[in-house]
């Protein structure tokens, strides 16, 4: 039988190694074996049913329910959920080097341009199942978006096929962040994720989501376009840890900034949870968030390796 370690095993499974570790713990989901060095080692029958276990939780099961059953149940209960029969293929990521993203990102734009809507579903659902949340955030919505910008300021697509894609990207990662609420979190300090009022763009928060999704974090979507007043009062009711605000834009409306919307918004609010933000915004902008202790991110990439070890 061959044994891989944790890193190929999170690799192969989709599940964060923090996340492994900590079903381990919790729930004695896999037992692993253990090297000479005392590293894990997993089996292939340990990463299926880690894979299995993810798949699952992503359809609304809550791991403390179903972690300690065995594999054949296991698939019995996703037969049922995913409505077909139960495949290892449907569950086991391929590794993330071995999956062409250019040529999938190549097929959105073919399927976009002939508004060949099923085309781009099945691209999005497939890229959903292939990669973790993580790689369809960095690899696959980032890249996708930024293009379309691109092609829009080149004439190349219209605003009415970037709507399109949006809609069913909101569709989709929608699904996902509807399931996570039923999950077990490996790290329970809340995030509130929202744009401010003014900032209509919300594929940067749908991204965002899916790396608080990706490492097991605690949070909740609150959607774009969100007054500092009604942020505050979801705040006040749920204390969270941090309220990540995204934007593209420092001034939101006509003679109304980012940084009123944050002063309003530190008016109204009776907690004191961490305030980031994160966006396209000017230097000078950043440097005067920053001086009064508010987190910038300045691309998703760097949001990625903070929650990594939040």
């Amino acid at each position: 039988m061959q044994y891989f370690n944790i890193q190929v095993a999170s690799q192969l499974s989709g599940v964060a190694s923090a996340t492994i570790r900590a079903w381990e713990k919790r729930y004695n989901a896999v037992v692993p074996e253990r090297g000479d060095n005392h590293h894990r080692l997993y089996s292939e029958k340990d990463i299926e049913k880690l894979a299995l276990l993810y798949k699952l939780t992503e359809l609304g099961q809550s791991i403390g329910n179903i972690a300690s059953l065995p594999l054949e149940e296991l698939k019995d209960i996703y037969s049922k959920l995913a409505q077909r029969p139960y495949e290892e293929k449907y569950v086991l990521s391929t590794p993330s080097e071995n999956i062409d993203t250019e040529k999938m990102l190549s097929g959105f734009f073919l399927a976009l341009s002939a508004y060949k809507l099923d085309i781009i579903s099945h691209e999005l659902d497939k890229a959903r199942t292939v990669l973790s949340p993580r790689d369809l955030c960095l690899k696959i919505l980032i890249p996708l978006f930024q293009e379309i910008g691109m092609k829009i300021m080149r004439n190349e697509l219209s605003i009415a096929q970037e709507h399109t894609l949006s809609a069913l990207v909101r569709f989709y990662i929608g699904q996902m962040i509807g399931n996570n609420y039923q999950k077990n979190f490996i790290k329970n300090d809340l995030i509130l994720i929202t744009t401010p009022e003014g900032e209509l763009h919300e594929v940067g928060i749908l991204a965002a989501s899916l790396l608080c999704v990706h490492y097991g974090i605690r949070f909740i979507f609150l959607g774009a376009n969100l007054p500092a007043q009604s942020l505050a009062e979801a705040a006040n009711a749920l204390n969270p840890k941090a309220i990540l605000i995204g934007t593209t834009r420092y001034e939101l409306m006509p003679q109304f900034n980012l940084e009123d919307y944050l002063q309003n918004l530190q008016g109204e609010l009776s907690v004191k949870p961490r305030i980031w933000v994160g966006g396209n915004i000017k230097p000078i902008h950043q440097i005067n968030l920053e001086k009064k202790k508010i987190l910038f991110f300045a691309s998703l990439s760097e949001l990625d390796h903070f929650l990594a070890s939040f």
